[in-house]
């Protein structure tokens, strides 16, 4: 059973500090009350300065999510759901009812021993849906995870990156596209 709260500000537009207005693909308006769509951001943690910045983010509806979705190879998505599947396992019992995004919830690292991390959210108009979002994935994770995607899968992700991430040099040469996985 899943439960709906307003959209924490840690997850909002780092640029606009609100929340994400609209889908990154189709340019949807997010914030309508039926509108459902999923936040991503990616946090680099640069230990030797104490400091932490945000690498990328977005918000993609719904309905992109689940075409970009479709763009994966059929052995990415089963090589990823089975990662999934067994590190959840591995990790039993999680207490979704009280999510926690201070670790990784596939390996259970905590997010301040990481160089690297990620939070995904899935939200409807103005509320975060608890279920098992939101969620963190470690630097361990992502690593584990981008050695499971086909070679199809990571061109489809280098392709989404040059779209939609195309900033300065130096801040594209950061963007990993194996990191970009709508999950």
């Amino acid at each position: 059973m899943s439960r709906q709260e307003p959209i924490s500000d840690q997850f909002y537009n780092s640029e606009t500090n609100e929340p994400f207005s609209h889908c990154i693909v189709c340019s949807t308006n997010l914030l309508s009350d039926e509108t459902e769509y999923f936040i991503e951001k990616i946090i680099r943690r640069v230990k030797q300065f104490d400091v932490t910045e945000i690498i990328f983010e977005y918000a993609m509806c719904l309905e992109c999510a689940t075409s970009f979705r479709s763009e994966m190879s059929v052995e990415s998505l089963k090589n990823v759901e089975a990662y999934f599947q067994s590190k959840l396992k591995q990790r039993n019992p999680i207490d979704l009812t009280k999510p926690s995004i201070d670790s990784c919830l596939l390996t259970g690292k905590p997010l301040s021993e990481a160089s690297e991390y990620s939070y995904h959210v899935h939200c409807k108009g103005t509320n975060m849906i608890h279920s098992v979002f939101p969620y963190a994935i470690s630097d361990l994770a992502m690593d584990e995870i981008a050695e499971l995607l086909s070679k199809e899968t990571t061109d489809e992700l280098d392709d989404f990156k040059s779209k939609y991430f195309n900033g300065p040099p130096e801040i594209a040469e950061l963007i990993n596209p194996k990191r970009l996985l709508p999950l």
